[in-house]
């Protein structure tokens, strides 16, 4: 019997402050569908640096898309702005120098999630897909 993906699909304007609500709301849909503590800090983590890059350096006015699911064995969610894109193909996953400001964002979602791409070309916005299967939580511990 095939399970079907549980969705939370839905748009904010790019504004800061919305990052939170972005942040609440997905964490809310994930304690219903019992994902556990630790594999929801990773995943947010990296959901809120995809909506933060979004927000900060898409230059959109449409609001950010963002959708979650979760299935049997993992989270996944998409954020897609309409902004002014950028060339993906020299993305360079290594943290910048310590000293750096700024630099951190793909590499953090790397390395918080599984499952991680990047779609953008200059002038056609970017879409940014993270997602971590499942480590352990209430309903997906095995019990001995």
């Amino acid at each position: 019997m095939a399970t079907h993906d549980a969705v939370l699909d839905f748009r904010v304007p790019p504004q800061p402050h919305l990052s939170r609500i972005v942040r609440e709301s997905v964490a809310d849909f994930a304690r219903s569908h019992e994902v556990g503590d630790d594999d929801l800090g990773h995943f947010l983590t990296a959901l809120g640096e995809a909506v933060a890059n979004a927000i900060e350096h898409a230059h959109a006015e449409l609001p950010i898309e963002i959708e979650v699911r979760i299935g049997d064995d993992r989270i996944l969610a998409t954020v897609r702005d309409n902004g002014i894109g950028f060339d993906s193909s020299h993305i360079d996953h290594i943290l910048p120098d310590h000293t750096a400001e700024r630099g951190r964002g793909l590499p953090i979602m790397r390395r918080c999630c599984d499952i991680f791409a990047v779609s953008s070309e200059p002038g056609t916005g970017t879409a940014v897909v993270i997602g971590r299967y499942f480590r352990r939580g209430p309903s997906r511990e095995t019990v001995a």
